[in-house]
């Protein structure tokens, strides 16, 4: 996986001074799409090269809705297929960008944060996972998923001219579902 980005050289050389307002932010959108492919690949796969957690769940996908006061309903189901799979907990769940702010926005009736409710009801973290489509809820018990990474995420240059460095950002990484009973996509 790679992300491209440019960085001004009055920009670098004010960071090699001490700088502490260097202004990083083509970095920071790099850092995040490497981010973004790689829970794409981990959650949902890379078509013909690795196959994703939702994508080798035997179990049925389920509805999670638009509506985070009925998320917990949706999320309890994913839970209970898992028992019934004899896949104990804990248990994570993964939430795309949309989900994931409907949750922690989200108070239930008597105005109990839904966040709090999930995590007892899963009994593990939620976490935000941009680049997930819906939510994945995963076994944390260990081994169902083996992720390696072969060249940590680093840092490389291409080019550059009077006024611009052109960087990179790049790792590699293989992945594989080793319980595919292991998680239960929500949609």
């Amino acid at each position: 996986v790679r992300a491209n980005f440019e960085l001004s050289l009055s920009e670098l050389r004010d960071i090699d001074r001490g700088a502490d307002d260097a202004d990083l932010e083509p970095l920071d959108k790099a850092a995040h799409q490497v981010a973004v492919a790689e829970n794409k690949t981990v959650f949902h796969g890379w078509e013909g090269v690795m196959e994703g957690i939702a994508d080798a769940s035997p179990h049925k996908g389920i509805t999670l809705g638009n509506k985070p006061d009925a998320y917990r309903r949706p999320v309890a189901a994913a839970v209970e297929r898992l028992l019934h799979s004899g896949i104990s907990g804990p248990y994570g769940l993964a939430l795309g960008g949309e989900e994931y702010q409907r949750v922690v926005e989200g108070a239930e009736h008597g105005g109990y944060p839904l966040l709090e409710h999930l995590r007892k009801i899963i009994d593990g973290p939620i976490v935000w996972a941009p680049g997930v489509g819906g939510a994945v809820l995963v076994s944390l018990r260990g081994g169902d998923f083996v992720f390696e990474s072969g060249q940590d995420l680093s840092i490389g240059y291409e080019s550059h001219d009077d006024a611009t460095a052109r960087l990179y950002l790049e790792e590699s990484f293989s992945f594989h579902v080793a319980t595919p009973e292991a998680a239960v996509p929500l949609a």
